[in-house]
């Protein structure tokens, strides 16, 4: 499905939650990385990766509380970025992209607490994925990991972990929260 359009989403979610009669969970993780300098940054560029990183996020949200609510139950964890607090050299429409889902997210914490249905982030590093190799080379991959403490790259399954947490009774009091899985990145 493309994440970006409106009816596709909606009518991947009606299916779902049809054929099921419910949608429990979320996780939003679609997300496009294009480094591009700020003064050659084209406006098509800048609205691709705000519709892929953001607006996918909106229309997922969206189509999934339409089940959640009535049903008073639900889980969502949409993907940030360290960047989204960092920025970062030729990321400022990603950088943008990832803080909206951060007001994102929280706006609809608040809006949702109500109905049992809660809404938290995960803001990870660097994590090994085909996005960050597809911009860096092993060496620059590699040097990476001198600037988290924890000395290596993130993984799916760092990230698949918080996910589970988040999803999960163990965090039934914690609403409207980024889980910065990071590998201590942003202690130094």
């Amino acid at each position: 499905v493309d994440v970006r359009n409106e009816p596709d989403v909606d009518a991947a979610f009606g299916a779902v939650g049809n054929a099921n009669g419910t949608i429990d969970y979320l996780i939003c993780c679609a997300g496009i990385y294009r480094p591009v300098p700020f003064l050659d940054l084209l406006p098509e560029q800048w609205h691709e990766t705000l519709q892929t990183n953001l607006t996918s996020y909106f229309l997922a949200c969206r189509a999934a509380l339409r089940f959640m609510r009535p049903q008073k139950f639900g889980r969502i964890v949409m993907f940030s970025s360290m960047a989204a607090r960092t920025g970062g050299v030729n990321t400022a429409h990603y950088a943008a992209s990832k803080g909206g889902i951060l007001g994102l997210a929280r706006a609809l914490a608040i809006e949702s607490a109500a109905a049992n249905i809660r809404v938290n982030t995960v803001s990870p590093v660097i994590t090994d994925t085909p996005m960050p190799r597809a911009v860096l080379t092993a060496e620059e991959m590699e040097s990476r990991k001198t600037q988290i403490p924890l000395g290596r790259i993130g993984s799916t399954a760092d990230m698949a972990d918080a996910c589970l947490f988040l999803l999960s009774n163990d965090s039934s009091y914690v609403l409207g929260q980024d889980l910065r899985v990071n590998g201590g990145s942003t202690l130094w």
